[in-house]
C-alpha cells in the first residue's frame, strides 16, 4: 500500500498501474487496494481538484468513452467543457491531433478493472494531462513500457469470501497460476454453497443473471425489467435481492455507474446452470421485457446495453432477429449510439431482403446519417434525417417517424421524395475531412487506397473504416497507385516526392528527384518497375532505384499509363500535343498520328497489348504501342478527366458532364451517368473483377457503384436541375424556383407546373407578397419583371449582372443589387435611383415596403423606398451570409461566416446573438416571426424558436443548398439545392402526435 501511496504522491510518472502479482488474477483486491490508496490524506492533498473513480469491468471501451471523457474533464478543473471539445475527444479526433481541449489538471481519474486496449490508449492520451490510476487484472492490457506496481496476493480475497460467506471450502486448493483450476474451486464452492443457503428465490434470480452477455457489465435496470418480468419482483424488492446477493459475494454494485458487476468465474458458473436448465424462456423474457418497456425506462446503461445485445438475446429465444434490426426505431436508436457499423453488422446477421436494401441504404447515406449534429438535439436529428433517406422504404420510415411522434420534440418531415437521395448504383459512400484526389484498388477487391490533402494516404475496408493511415509526405497527397501483389503501394505528392509504403503504412523508400509536384504515380502490372511524373516523366525500380528520366511534359489533365506487358508507358505530350509511347528502357517507341482532332486522354488496355485514346472529335480510338491504328468507336459524348479501363475491358469510365461519372460499355456501346458527387471527380479505379468501381473527389467522399451491365436507370427525382433560388407568394398561392433552366412554378408538393424562359440561366427570384408580380435576375444582366404567369411585364439591361433582388409586397418597385451599385426599378422598368452601394449581396424587403434592408461585407444597412440612407449601419463583426425581415418589420436578422445569427431592432439595438456553430448560407423568418430557418454550409436545415434563442430541430441532406422560404401562416419550408427542390413539414410535439395517432 506504501508503494502505491507513493507512487501517486511523489512518482514522476502521470499513470500509475495497479495489478495482482499472479497474472490474470480477478478478485485480487486491487479494487480495494485502489480505493483505500485514495481515500488516504496524502492523496487527497496531492488531488485538490479531486479523484474520478470510473468502473470498466466487463465493458468494451467504446461503451465508456462519453464517461471517461466526463470525469477526464472533471478533474481537469473543466467541469462544464464545451460539447465541440466533448465530442473531439470522444469521436477520436484528440487521438490523431494530440490537443488536449482543456488546461491540465491537478485531479486524478482512476479506471477500475480495465481490461480494454483501447482504454489503455485512451489512458495513456489523457495521462499527458491528468494523473491516471488504472487498476487491471493484467499487465499485458497496456503497453509495455508502462511500469506496474504488483500487488502481492498471498490468499485469493474472491474465493475467501465466497467460501465464508457459504460456509464451503473446495476439496483441493486451487492452484492459482492455473485458470481452469481457479474456476473449478469457485464452481465447486458455489454448486455446494448456494444449495444449502435454503433461498430458492434468491439463487434462482442469480442464475438468471447468467443471461446477460459476458463482454459487459449488467445494467441494473434491466435486471429490474428482467425480475419484474419472471419474478414480479418491484423496484424495492429487486435492491434487497441485489443488495442480499452482494453480501454473499457472488456480485458487487459499481459505485459510480447502475451496474452489477459480476467476476469471470462466477459468471462462467451461472451460465452453465442456466444452460442445463434452458435458457430460451430467460432470453426472451428479457427481450420481451425490453422491447415492451417505455422509453423513458431505461437509463444511458440500459439503452447501451439492450443496443449492443438485445438480437443476441432474441436469436438465443428462437426468435427471428430481423423483427427488431429492421424497426426504424431501433435502427434510429442504435445509429445515434454506435454508428452505421453497428446497424450494418445487424442487418447483415438478419441475412432477409429488407435487412439488405435497408443496410444498403444506409451505406449509400453514411457520411450523412453519421454526420455530427452540433447545435440540435442529436437523437432526433439523427432520427429525422434517417426517415428522410428512407423514403423509399416507407414501412421504416414511418416507424422512425412513430419514434419522434414520441420524443416530445420539434422536427422536420420530408414532404416528398428528396431528390438528393442516391443513384441506385451506388453500394456506399466513405468519407473524411480531406479533399481526395486519387484512389487504387488492392488486386484482391477487398481493400482500396486513397490519397488527399494534408499529406494523408488512407487505407480502407469496404465496409467504410479506416484500416490504416500513412504519414510522411509534407504536403497534398495526389495519387495513389497499389502493386499487382498487393503487399505495397505508391504515392505522389506536392512536396515533390514519391514514396513507397508497405500496407502497414511502414515506408518503404522515399523517391527524391522532381523539382516540382508530382502528379501521379503509375505501377507497371509486373510491379517491376513505376513511372511519376511533375513536369518530367521519372522511371523507377520497385526498390526506388532511378531508371531514367525525361524532360517532357505530360499532360496536366492527364496521367501516363504502363502497357499490360509492362513493356511501354505511354502519355499526352504537351508540347507536342500527341500521344508519345516509351519503352521500359527509356527509349522512344512511337508517336501516334492522330489526325486534325488530337487525343484529349489515353488509356492502357488491361489485357491486351494496345492503347486506346479518347478524342475531341467524339471517336475513342484503338492502337498499337508503335502507333498503328487498330479502329475507332464513335461515341456520343465524351468522357473528361482520366480514362480508366475496366480489367476484362469491357468498359471504360471518367468525369462526365457537371459532378457526373461517366460510365461506358464498349459492346454494345452505352453510357450510364452516375450521379452523387458534389464537385469534380477527381479519379476513378475498377474492381479486378470490373463488377464495381470507386470514384474520389473534391467533395472528401469515396463513392463505390456497382458497374455491370443493365444499371437501373435513376428515379425521376435524380434528373432534377438544380435549383439556385426560390420565392413563395405571401398568401401561398404561387411558388416559383429559378434555375439553370429558366423559372418554374410548382404546386404545394413542389410538382413543376409549367417552366417558363427555359433558355436562361437565373440566379435569384422573389415574387410579391400578392403573388401578382415577380422579378428575376439571369446570368446575363437582365432585370426580369413579370405578371404572376412568367410573362414578361418589362426587361431591363443592368450594367452588370445580378447578385440579390426583392420585390415590394405589392409588386410596385423592384430593388437589385449588382456588384458595384443598388438599383431601385419601378414595375415599369423605370429606374427610380440608384445607390453606389459595392458588393451588397443580400436584400430584404419590409414587410410594407416602406424600407430595404442591404447587407453587405460585415454590416446591414437600411434604405427607404427611394433609395435614401436610415440610420447607422448594423455591424455584424463578420462576413454576413444571409438576411431576412420579420414578418412585421420590427427585427432583422443576419447569419454570419463564422456561424452566429444576429437580431437587431429598427433602431440598430443588437435584440440577440444566437451562436449556430455552422456558418449559414441562407436564412428565411417563419409565420409570425416565431421561427427562423437556416440553411447551412454543413448542407444541413436547422429551425430556431426565435424567443427561445434556441436550435429546436434540424436535418441533415447530401446535396449543397442554396436558399429557404417558408409558407405564409404555415409550418411548410422549402429549400432549394444543387440536386433540385426539398420540402419539409415542421411538426411540432403535439402535431407530431396527433398526426401519427390517426
Amino acid at each position: 500500500m506504501e508503494e502505491l501511496i507513493k507512487a501517486l504522491t511523489e512518482g514522476e510518472s502521470r499513470i500509475i498501474v495497479l495489478v495482482p502479482e499472479i497474472d490474470g488474477l480477478e478478485g485480487a483486491g486491487v479494487t480495494t487496494a485502489a480505493a483505500t490508496a485514495c481515500a488516504d490524506p496524502r492523496v487527497l492533498k496531492r488531488f485538490p481538484n479531486g479523484i474520478a473513480w470510473l468502473s470498466v469491468g466487463a465493458d468494451p471501451g467504446g461503451m465508456l468513452t462519453d464517461q471517461m471523457v466526463d470525469r477526464a474533464f472533471e478533474v481537469n478543473g473543466e467541469t462544464d467543457p464545451d460539447e465541440d471539445r466533448l465530442d473531439a475527444f470522444a469521436t477520436g479526433r484528440l487521438m490523431d491531433s494530440g490537443e488536449w481541449p482543456g488546461p491540465p489538471g491537478d485531479g486524478l481519474l482512476v479506471l477500475d478493472g480495465l481490461r480494454d486496449p483501447y482504454l489503455a490508449l485512451m489512458a495513456l492520451v489523457i495521462a499527458e494531462h491528468v494523473s491516471v490510476l488504472v487498476t487491471a487484472r493484467s499487465a499485458r492490457v497496456l503497453p509495455d513500457d508502462i511500469p506496474a506496481i504488483a500487488l502481492p496476493v498471498p490468499r485469493w480475497p474472491l474465493l475467501e469470501r465466497l467460501s465464508g460467506e457459504l460456509g464451503v471450502r473446495p476439496t483441493r486448493e486451487p492452484d492459482l497460476n492455473d485458470p481452469r483450476s481457479r474456476a473449478a474451486a469457485v464452481h465447486e464452492v458455489l454448486s455446494a454453497g448456494l444449495a444449502g443457503l435454503k433461498l430458492p428465490g434468491s439463487v434462482a434470480r442469480l442464475t438468471e443473471l447468467g443471461v446477460f452477455a459476458d463482454e459487459a457489465n449488467i445494467p441494473a435496470g434491466l435486471v429490474r425489467l428482467l425480475w419484474k418480468r419472471t419474478a414480479e419482483l418491484e423496484p424495492l424488492d429487486c435492491e434487497l435481492t441485489l443488495t442480499g446477493l452482494s453480501a454473499l459475494g457472488v456480485l458487487s454494485r459499481a459505485p459510480d455507474r447502475e451496474v452489477v458487476m459480476i467476476p469471470d468465474v462466477i459468471r462462467g458458473h451461472l451460465r452453465a446452470e442456466l444452460a442445463a436448465a434452458g435458457s430460451g424462456e430467460i432470453h426472451r423474457a428479457l427481450m420481451e421485457a425490453v422491447v415492451e418497456a417505455p422509453h423513458t425506462a431505461f437509463s444511458a446503461e440500459d439503452a447501451r446495453y439492450y443496443l449492443s445485445y438485445l438480437p443476441d438475446h432474441a436469436a438465443q429465444a428462437g426468435e427471428e432477429v430481423s423483427d427488431i434490426v429492421c424497426d426504424g426505431a431501433w435502427l434510429a436508436r442504435k445509429l445515434n449510439r454506435f454508428g452505421i457499423a453497428a446497424v450494418e453488422e445487424d442487418l447483415m446477421r438478419a441475412g432477409t431482403p429488407l435487412a439488405e436494401r435497408l443496410r444498403r441504404t444506409l451505406a449509400q447515406s453514411m457520411t450523412v446519417l453519421e454526420r455530427p449534429e452540433l447545435v440540435a438535439p442529436p437523437l432526433p436529428t439523427v432520427a429525422a434525417t434517417l426517415a428522410c433517406r428512407l423514403y423509399g422504404i416507407p414501412e421504416t420510415a414511418d416507424e422512425t417517424k412513430m419514434l419522434l411522434s414520441r420524443f416530445g420534440a420539434a422536427w422536420l418531415e420530408c414532404l416528398w421524395a428528396p431528390p438528393d437521395l442516391p443513384h441506385p448504383a451506388l453500394r456506399r459512400v466513405m468519407g473524411r475531412a480531406e479533399p481526395l484526389s486519387g484512389v487504387a484498388i488492392s488486386p484482391d477487391g477487398s481493400w482500396l487506397a486513397t490519397a488527399g490533402g494534408n499529406g494523408r494516404v488512407r487505407i480502407w475496408n469496404l465496409d467504410g473504416s479506416v484500416e490504416a493511415t500513412l504519414s510522411g509526405h509534407d504536403d497534398d497527397v495526389n495519387d495513389v497507385a497499389i502493386a499487382p501483389d498487393g503487399t505495397w503501394l505508391a504515392t505522389a505528392g506536392d512536396d515533390e516526392t514519391v514514396r513507397l509504403w508497405n500496407t502497414d503504412g511502414t515506408e518503404r523508400a522515399v523517391l527524391d528527384g522532381h523539382e516540382d509536384a508530382v502528379r501521379c504515380v503509375v505501377i507497371a502490372p509486373d510491379g517491376s518497375w513505376l513511372v511519376s511524373c511533375a513536369d518530367d516523366l521519372r522511371a523507377w525500380s520497385a526498390d526506388g532505384t532511378p531508371l531514367w528520366q525525361v524532360d517532357t511534359t505530360v499532360m496536366s489533365d492527364s496521367e501516363p499509363v504502363i502497357g499490360a506487358d509492362s513493356s511501354w508507358v505511354a502519355y499526352l505530350d504537351e508540347e507536342r500535343e500527341s500521344v508519345l509511347v516509351w519503352t521500359r528502357e527509356g527509349s522512344l517507341r512511337a508517336e501516334l498520328a492522330d489526325g486534325e482532332e488530337g487525343a484529349q486522354y489515353v488509356a492502357a488496355h488491361p489485357a491486351r497489348d494496345l492503347l486506346i485514346t479518347e478524342h475531341w472529335d467524339g471517336w475513342m480510338r484503338m492502337w498499337s504501342p508503335d502507333g498503328v491504328p487498330l479502329g475507332a468507336i464513335e461515341t456520343d459524348g465524351l468522357i473528361f478527366g482520366s480514362l480508366t479501363v475496366a480489367p476484362d475491358g469491357s468498359m471504360v469510365a471518367g468525369e462526365g458532364s457537371g459532378s457526373d461519372i461517366l460510365l461506358r460499355t464498349l459492346e454494345p456501346l452505352t453510357d450510364s451517368r452516375l450521379t452523387g458527387h458534389s464537385t469534380l471527380p477527381s479519379d476513378v479505379a475498377f474492381s479486378p473483377d470490373s463488377t464495381w468501381l470507386a470514384s474520389v473527389s473534391d467533395d472528401a467522399t469515396v463513392r463505390l457503384w456497382d458497374a455491370g451491365g443493365g444499371l437501373p436507370v435513376p428515379d425521376e427525382h435524380l434528373r432534377r436541375e438544380p435549383v439556385h433560388s426560390l420565392a413563395v407568394a405571401g398568401d401561398g398561392s404561387v411558388l416559383v424556383t429559378a434555375g439553370s433552366r429558366g423559372l418554374t412554378f410548382r404546386d404545394t408538393e413542389g410538382r413543376a407546373l409549367r417552366t417558363v424562359h427555359d433558355e436562361e440561366r437565373f440566379d435569384a427570384v422573389a415574387i410579391s407578397a400578392d403573388g401578382s408580380a415577380l422579378a428575376a435576375v439571369d446570368n446575363d444582366g437582365l432585370l426580369w419583371l413579370l405578371d404572376r404567369d412568367g410573362e414578361i411585364r418589362q426587361q431591363v439591361r443592368l450594367s452588370e449582372p445580378g447578385n440579390a433582388v426583392a420585390i415590394a409586397p405589392d409588386g410596385s418597385w423592384a430593388a437589385v443589387a449588382t456588384e458595384n451599385e443598388l438599383g431601385f426599378w419601378q414595375a415599369d422598368g423605370l429606374l427610380r435611383t440608384e445607390a453606389p452601394i459595392a458588393g451588397a449581396e443580400y436584400l430584404a424587403m419590409a414587410p410594407d415596403s416602406s424600407w430595404l434592408a442591404v447587407a453587405r461585407s460585415d454590416h446591414v444597412m437600411l434604405f427607404d423606398a427611394r433609395g435614401r440612407r436610415l440610420g447607422p449601419a448594423l455591424g455584424a463583426g463578420d462576413e454576413i451570409t444571409g438576411l431576412a425581415v420579420s414578418p412585421r418589420g420590427d427585427w432583422i436578422a443576419a447569419t454570419t461566416g463564422q456561424g452566429a445569427i444576429l437580431r437587431w431592432d429598427r433602431e440598430g439595438r443588437l435584440l440577440a446573438e444566437l451562436q449556430a456553430a455552422v456558418a449559414a448560407t441562407h436564412l428565411a423568418v417563419g409565420p409570425f416571426g416565431s421561427w427562423l430557418a437556416t440553411v447551412c454550409l454543413d448542407d444541413a436545415v436547422r429551425v430556431w424558436d426565435v424567443q427561445a434563442g434556441e436550435c429546436v430541430a434540424a436535418i441533415h441532406l447530401e446535396s449543397g443548398l442554396d436558399e429557404c422560404a417558408w409558407t405564409p401562416g404555415g409550418t411548410r419550408l422549402y429549400v432549394t439545392g444543387w440536386a433540385g427542390l426539398h420540402g419539409f413539414a415542421l411538426r411540432l410535439p403535439h402535431q407530431s402526435q396527433q398526426t401519427h395517432a390517426s
